[in-house]
């Protein structure tokens, strides 16, 4: 039988070590037309977290955009605190990072070369969902069991990881028995809080894990921690009977979309995106105003985003730096009058003026809210065109040094990984 740190391996697809397996290593520039892989657009771009001590080191020019990996297929890419991780449509994910390399999942070896060399490794495979927190990686595979590699301190006791042990473990490990897991969403910073969808059609019900600052776990407490999965409350010993199918969490700011197209909200909501018509946080999830034909949900600390089933954008926050058709009553309102939006995406950071970008995909292709005060301070003069409050303008529009030729699968916006506190964004391109 064999085993990795004392645990039974015989039911992991794959484990890490066995080359890039596609990945690429290292930092390659690009043309100015470029069609495929991940590509950097970076500003002012340093040695930093999450990159390697060898990923940018051919780099020297500011405005040009890199391909960080060949790799095509990916449908999700996430940030934790030394490293950052790609899921690809065949359910192989892989990562990569600067440092604490076990707790990338990977062995030693693979790890060391990671953090010299850059580029990215596979980790695991048969994965549909995953998330980047803290010091870890949580992942959801097609036969609906969690999986966990990295640091348990402060997220996880023995119960919640099924380890039988409150040390950390850095290779991959089951989350106890249950096969019935179904989408999960972290906050990779603090408060290192995890929400979570589990259970079968018409029974999928929400869960929590880690601190319980600013009522993020839907306790109704705001001190101590919960260590082990547990039910999101509506009220005082009360679980929340609703059935989900979307989650995102923020800095202990969630929303969620029911089976039915409820869509609830609970914890921090200084800049009032709870979208409940004030700035007080919820101690429970609770459903936001009567519609029920919401379909999708994103969270920031800054703003939260809701669709309909018509495919009409909606904003909660009032926030004026956000500049498109500003909310002024803390309550989801509509932005524009178009039905064709598709995705979004945000710097997800505690405290930045780089939250106030946005990137919203519109009828298959993605957009990017600038203007002087959201983008100008950070892109502008590089990347970003300008453009009036409430509108949006296309990617290849904005970006002034190089077009993308090829399509854009998936946009995400790194959070204080450069110089002078300035963002990159990732664009996977196939």
């Amino acid at each position: 039988m064999s085993k990795i740190i004392g645990v039974d391996t015989a039911n992991i697809d794959s484990i890490a070590g066995l080359g890039t397996g596609g990945g690429g290593g290292g930092i390659t520039p690009v043309p100015s037309t470029t069609n495929s892989g991940i590509l950097l657009c970076p500003t002012n771009a340093g040695l930093k977290d999450p990159y390697s001590a060898g990923e940018l080191s051919s780099y020297s020019n500011p405005v040009h955009m890199y391909q960080i990996s060949n790799l095509t297929g990916v449908v999700k890419i996430c940030q934790g605190s030394y490293f950052w991780g790609v899921l690809l449509s065949n359910g192989n994910l892989y990562v990569g990072g600067s440092a604490n390399a076990s707790y990338l999942g990977v062995d030693s070896t693979t790890a060391t070369n990671l953090v010299n060399n850059g580029g990215l490794a596979l980790s695991l495979s048969g994965v549909s969902k995953f998330t980047s927190i803290g010091n870890g990686i949580f992942a959801i595979k097609t036969n609906g069991e969690l999986w966990w590699a990295g640091s348990t301190n402060g997220l996880l006791d023995n119960t919640g990881t099924g380890q039988g042990t409150t040390s950390s473990f850095y290779g991959w490990t089951r989350v106890g028995s249950d096969s019935d897991w179904y989408d999960i969403d972290a906050y990779p910073q603090y408060p290192v809080q995890a929400i979570a969808i589990k259970g079968s059609a018409g029974s999928r019900y929400l869960y929590a894990c880690g601190p319980n600052t600013n009522y993020g776990t839907g306790q109704g407490t705001n001190s101590g921690s919960i260590l082990s999965w547990t039910r999101v409350k509506s009220a005082a010993s009360t679980d929340l009977s609703e059935s989900f199918s979307k989650i995102s969490i923020s800095y202990a700011s969630c929303l969620a979309v029911t089976d039915g197209g409820k869509l609830f909200s609970w914890g921090e909501n200084q800049y009032g995106l709870l979208g409940s018509g004030n700035t007080t946080d919820k101690p429970y999830a609770t459903q936001v105003g009567a519609d029920e034909d919401w379909t999708n949900c994103w969270a920031c600390r800054f703003g939260g985003f809701a669709l309909k089933s018509n495919s009409t954008l909606y904003m909660s926050t009032s926030w004026s730096a956000w500049r498109i058709e500003p909310s002024t009553s803390s309550q989801f309102t509509q932005i524009g009058n178009d039905q064709n939006y598709q995705d979004i995406a945000l710097f997800n950071t505690t405290s930045s003026s780089m939250n106030y970008a946005v990137f919203a995909k519109k009828a298959g292709s993605w957009y990017v809210s600038a203007n002087s005060v959201s983008a100008g301070s950070w892109a502008g003069s590089s990347y970003w065109s300008g453009s009036s409050e409430g509108s949006w303008t296309a990617i290849n529009d904005a970006l002034t040094e190089n077009d993308i030729t090829g399509t854009i699968d998936y946009v995400f916006p790194f959070y204080s990984v450069s110089n002078n506190n300035e963002p990159q964004v990732m664009f996977a391109v196939s």
